[in-house]
């Protein structure tokens, strides 16, 4: 699985989207565009990556830029995958 598809099966997960995250594109806008993402969602995001790809997540890696777009999640969950 690639980070984009990663990002998007979390998404679907954390905000219980069903069949429209597959409508989610690497420039579509997550944070203030989808009304269920909330602080809650970051940390569901951010405990499923940890436990799909095994690692860690610090409190200081998390800002806003990562959520903007799946695109810029996807781009997150790549640096974690190395």
């Amino acid at each position: 699985m690639n980070s984009t598809e990663l990002a998007r099966d979390l998404l679907r997960s954390a905000l219980q989207l069903g069949s429209r995250a597959d409508r989610l594109t690497p420039d579509s806008a997550i944070a203030g565009a989808l009304p269920e993402f909330n602080s809650l969602t970051v940390v569901g995001l951010i405990a499923g990556l940890e436990e799909q790809l095994g690692c860690e997540v610090s409190d200081e890696e998390i800002t806003e830029d990562i959520f903007r777009t799946l695109g810029s999640f996807a781009q997150f969950i790549e640096t974690k995958m190395a």
